[in-house]
């Protein structure tokens, strides 16, 4: 197994740096001269992590093949096309079940003679893949640092100008085998958007009290049921909801959530930090959501003295880790065992479509209030802090396909309405 994890080193400026160490702390070189030059420059914390996970990967191959890229490329030996596709495969394949499998192989070979004939069953990782989109990302990033790897260790060999063309064109050979995406797939969160009906069995499930609630404390419950209304009501995406300090919620005659980027802010606890990946906006909400959230604020998290030291807005409850911000995986868990409870109706169902829903809902209302298309493209776009209108094409295009479905609909029945009375005049 690859002896390597990702770490977050917060600097006195707020920046949240993360780094690929061994057990002991050591970063590995490369790795690390890498992220430094090309991508810290340019690239969020989040980003950076997922160019990690695909590098950590990367090294998986060559441990499991016996190799040292470094090394070989030191010596002029770049990848070979038997080696690329070799790498391309690695990519389709999912790293926890990698590893899964790889520490299977190990017990068995260690174990005694009677094991070696489970060791058959073991041969070839029968492991899970990664959607197609997954292996292209992952490859894109091994690319980039491939190609920086060749040129930094060949860099000082005298032949280094005749080396270039052939790692320009290992490069090349590799992105060709990443999978081609389509600016729009059909799997896409816009096209698996339920009907409204599905998220209003959700909160019915979910609102505190429900004898269906999988949350047996009522703090955990309120907790859940505002997380997600926030989702589907303003249409906050998840990390913004659990990036909202105490002061973004404005109370009063008018109610609003502030979302607020705070990339590499110290006052942050976390290492990872939850942050707006959108534009800066304040959204109205409800009354009643507003009195949640207060009474949330007041009978909940200020009861809880571990929770005071930081101005994060949702916090754990529990004694594990209790009163620190809670993680986007305690939400996705806590989203899990509410779909758990009617597998049937909520089968697919992520947090994220309740942002879906939250603008095909706002798309609907506008189109019922008579508001012209373009000015929908505007308002929507505020609303979900887009910089660019066409970022909201993703979510309203379901919308407008079912329009397009129902109107054709309508217009073939019409058709065969029409064909059974002309057929019924014509017998006359």
């Amino acid at each position: 197994m690859v002896d390597l994890h990702v770490e977050y080193l917060i600097l006195e400026s707020g920046e949240r740096y993360p780094m690929l160490v061994d057990s002991g702390g050591m970063p590995d070189f490369y790795i690390s001269l890498f992220i430094t030059v090309l991508m810290r420059p340019k690239s969020q914390a989040s980003t950076v992590e997922k160019v990690l996970s695909a590098l950590k990967h990367l090294r998986r191959w060559e441990v499991s093949n016996g190799r040292r890229l470094d090394e070989e490329f030191y010596a002029g030996c770049l990848l070979e096309q038997e080696d690329l596709f070799s790498l391309r495969d690695h990519c389709k394949l999912d790293s926890e079940a990698f590893d899964n499998w790889v520490a299977q192989t190990q017990r068995v070979k260690v174990g005694s003679l009677v094991n070696l004939a489970s060791f058959d069953r073991l041969k070839g990782p029968q492991v899970l893949t990664v959607k197609s989109s997954h292996r292209a990302i992952r490859i894109s990033y091994i690319t980039q640092y491939l190609k920086f790897l060749a040129e930094t260790v060949m860099r000082s060999r005298p032949d280094f100008s005749e080396q270039k063309p052939r790692i320009d064109r290992m490069v090349e050979n590799l992105r060709a085998l990443a999978p081609r995406m389509r600016s729009y797939k059909q799997n896409s969160g816009a096209y698996q958007t339920p009907d409204e009906s599905v998220f209003k069995a959700y909160f019915d499930v979910a609102v505190p009290g429900s004898i269906d609630n999988p949350f047996k404390g009522p703090a955990r419950q309120l907790r859940h049921y505002i997380m997600m209304r926030l989702q589907f009501e303003a249409g906050l995406r998840p990390g913004e909801v659990l990036g909202l300090w105490l002061e973004d919620i404005e109370y009063g005659l008018e109610n609003n959530v502030h979302v607020v980027r705070r990339h590499h802010d110290r006052r942050d606890p976390r290492a990872r930090q939850a942050v707006a990946k959108t534009e800066p906006r304040i959204l109205p909400i409800k009354d009643d959501l507003a009195r949640l959230i207060h009474q949330y604020v007041v009978e909940v998290r200020s009861q809880i003295p571990e929770a005071q030291s930081h101005p994060v807005l949702f916090v754990t409850h529990g004694s594990n880790g209790r009163g620190k911000a809670i993680s986007p995986k305690a939400v996705m868990q806590e989203v899990g065992m509410v779909v758990r409870t009617r597998p049937d109706t909520f089968a697919g169902l992520t947090r994220h479509q309740f942002r879906h829903g939250f603008t095909l809902s706002a798309k609907g209302e506008l189109k019922n209030r008579g508001v012209h298309d373009s000015d929908q493209r505007a308002i929507i776009q505020y609303l979900l802090g887009h910089s660019s209108p066409e970022s909201q094409d993703d979510y309203t295009r379901i919308h407008n396909q079912k329009v397009a479905k129902r109107a054709l609909r309508e217009i073939n029945q019409k058709r065969h309405d029409d064909a059974k009375k002309t057929k019924r005049i014509n017998k006359g």
